[in-house]
């Protein structure tokens, strides 16, 4: 319970923090969120259906990210539903209730579905049978999703500890402690895994290798290295999802750099500096992903020099893009879909989330879970009020 109270106590901490610095900012210095400009495409994103998944997650920083399968999407509402959503219809089958308060999304595979919960369980839910397969108690709460190895199930908690569990009863296989600074941003990006290595990158800027099977560290490496006087002038997370092309892994940090790192070795191919919380996404040769401050970047994956920068979306609180096809897709605030070519950048679609469901824009229709692509032209959102859509990329007619 003690630690319980002690990250929750951080959390405020931040949350006074940022309530101080917003009172003393005069209102005119305030970095206002860019005005969108119309513009003429012949390409548009239109609603195959939307549905409620129950409580959303409205002004809180919580990524309730669904898990997108062949046929269907495995949903969870902030207070524990679990809903089972057909990707053609939209129609539901039964839902599991897990009565918990859900603190991250939906992973897992066609057999089994996890959840992480605000009081520190990861849970496994049978896919096939629908019902609860284990409840393993952890030793904080988890905002990453866990992942799935070789029968093992890899958990992030927000105190600094890397977890692994059996998938068949949930069992603790090992743990690897890290300290964490006293100041963090508020979440943690997801592990991954690659050539034998289990990657996270952690609240103090660095990168971890693990061995899978015992959790011991393989190598060690700080993308980035806290800087300036003040604690948040110090925030260094890695708070953003790596992704990894071959031998290499791609991560990026709030307020640091972003890097290739050969995962073998663990050495630094090319760094620069660069600030992000919502981390990188890669096609054949180039990464992009969304500043701290809501620029897109394309960058060269071999040696990170820059591409093409949009600059269109500044402020916005934008997700981390999303490829589709030719094009990027990425979320705002104010619910606004944004498709843009990735090859320059330029805008391609917009499309507003809200306008069926009349939730308003403020809390309920603002995107914070990066949007899913599935298959050729659709794209799966989900709102903090808890609206999954399922949109289609069309072309209009050549006499429009």
């Amino acid at each position: 319970m003690n630690i319980n109270v002690s990250y929750y106590f951080r959390y405020l901490l931040i949350l006074f923090t940022a309530l101080l610095i917003s009172a003393c900012a005069d209102d005119d210095n305030l970095d206002q969120p860019t005005e969108l400009v119309p513009f003429y495409s012949k390409h548009y994103l239109d609603v195959t259906w939307h549905k409620s998944t129950g409580e959303g997650v409205e002004n809180q920083y919580v990524f309730l990210q669904p898990l997108i399968l062949d046929k269907i999407a495995v949903t969870v509402s902030r207070d524990g539903v679990l809903n089972i959503i057909s990707l053609t219809t939209g129609e539901f089958d039964p839902d599991i209730e897990l009565n918990s308060i859900i603190s991250a999304g939906v992973s897992g595979n066609e057999d089994i579905w996890l959840v992480a919960t605000r009081d520190a369980h990861v849970i496994a839910i049978d896919a096939h049978k629908r019902r609860e397969l284990w409840r393993t108690r952890v030793s904080s709460e988890v905002l990453a999703r866990p992942i799935i190895h070789e029968g093992h199930v890899v958990v992030r908690a927000i105190d600094g500890k890397i977890l692994s569990l059996n998938i068949d009863d949930g069992t603790i296989r090992w743990q690897y402690q890290r300290a964490i600074p006293d100041l963090t941003l508020r979440g943690t990006s997801e592990p991954v895994v690659s050539r034998g290595k289990i990657i996270a990158g952690l609240s103090d800027g660095r990168l971890i290798a693990l061995s899978p099977e015992d959790g011991s560290v393989i190598w060690d490496l700080a993308l980035s290295v806290p800087t300036g006087r003040s604690e948040i002038q110090r925030l260094v997370d890695i708070d953003g999802d790596a992704e990894i092309y071959g031998r290499v892994l791609y991560a990026a940090s709030f307020q640091g750099r972003v890097a290739a790192i050969d995962v073998e070795r663990g050495q630094f191919l090319w760094a620069r500096d660069f600030s992000t919380h919502t981390g990188v996404i890669l096609d054949e040769k180039t990464l992009y992903s969304s500043d701290e401050k809501g620029n897109i970047w394309a960058l060269d994956r071999l040696n990170g020099a820059t591409i093409w920068k949009q600059d269109k979306l500044a402020y916005r609180k934008l997700t981390r893009p999303t490829i589709i096809g030719d094009y990027l897709a990425v979320g705002d605030f104010e619910g606004y879909v944004h498709l843009l070519s990735k090859y320059d950048g330029h805008f391609v679609a917009r499309f507003q989330l809200g306008q069926f469901d009349d939730l308003g824009w403020e809390l309920g229709t603002g995107i914070i879970v990066p949007p899913i692509i599935k298959g050729k032209d659709r794209v799966v959102v989900i709102t903090r009020g808890g609206i999954l859509y399922v949109l289609a990329l069309r072309e209009r007619d050549d006499d429009f």
